[in-house]
């Protein structure tokens, strides 16, 4: 069974089912497309780039509350500064980013509205799996505000395997948490370093947040509730903010200390359709 629903940027779902009483009706189109671009020999074509273009997603929507379930629907939308809209199948879910763009409204049937729903396609659909490195003994933890399809990976000595089943090159996401001395990161495939992550940071407890994600790139620390900007505490000859393209990687944490540390490790897949 599928499921679509929005989730906005303070964590709050809205389901398109009975629970919110918004029904699908019609799907015009959750495919993809590419615009090449080709070299011409002739009369043969060679590509020589591609791009994921700017589309819109179009939904038909029935509110069984009428014009009240329309209000409440675009109250939603007006109190949403970030949206991503998931798409479900057998609890397997990837997720875009979208922008509200138009609604329509009709007259009411039988109690009903019918309206058409079109929203911007910002990215390509994504899906996250999560990954943990742990040196010494740690409790606790970061708590999500969403629910996301984890894969729980084995490590040893400060290594973990990590795999991007996705199209294009992933995101990291790093959270390191406990005590650090100048703490690293290298990704391996096979015996070939392919990048690295050195910062600069000296603490005996603190949280630590790499976000390579291209739209919204950060390096924070956060210590005694007090959060504050390292980008310039990075070594300047690495990426720091780390990818990587298709396939299975290794990658070792060193805290830079025996003491209690975890490495989490978000990567972020994408694809062009589902």
């Amino acid at each position: 069974m599928r499921k679509f629903y929005l989730i906005n940027d303070v964590g709050t779902t809205y389901r398109f089912d009975y629970s919110s009483g918004t029904l699908i009706a019609s799907i015009a189109d959750i495919g993809f497309q590419k615009d090449n671009t080709y070299i011409t020999y002739k009369n043969t074509y060679t590509k020589v780039d591609e791009k994921n273009p700017q589309v819109t997603l179009e939904f038909g929507l029935v509110f069984l509350a009428g014009y009240q379930g329309y209000t409440d629907f675009l109250k939603y939308v007006r109190e949403s500064k970030e949206l991503r809209l998931f798409y479900e199948v057998n609890h397997n879910a990837k997720y875009v980013y979208v922008a509200f763009k138009s609604i329509s409204k009709t007259q009411l049937e039988y109690g009903s509205l019918q309206c058409k729903l079109v929203l911007d396609k910002l990215s390509l659909w994504q899906q996250k799996k999560n990954y943990e490195v742990t040196i010494g003994i740690v409790s606790g933890g970061k708590v999500y505000p969403y629910t996301y399809p984890y894969t729980y990976a084995f490590s040893y000595a400060g290594q973990v395997l990590i795999q991007n089943d996705g199209e294009v090159n992933a995101p990291l996401n790093i959270e390191i948490e406990g005590a650090v001395s100048n703490p690293r990161i290298e990704i391996y495939s096979g015996d070939d370093l392919v990048s690295t992550m050195q910062l600069y940071v000296s603490s005996t407890n603190c949280k630590i947040q790499v976000h390579a994600e291209e739209t919204n790139q950060y390096m924070v620390k956060i210590e005694n509730g007090i959060e504050t900007n390292i980008y310039q505490l990075q070594d300047f000859n690495f990426e720091n903010f780390l990818f990587i393209p298709n396939g299975s990687f290794k990658l070792i944490f060193n805290p830079g200390v025996t003491s209690n540390s975890v490495c989490r490790i978000e990567v972020v897949e994408g694809y062009s359709g589902q």
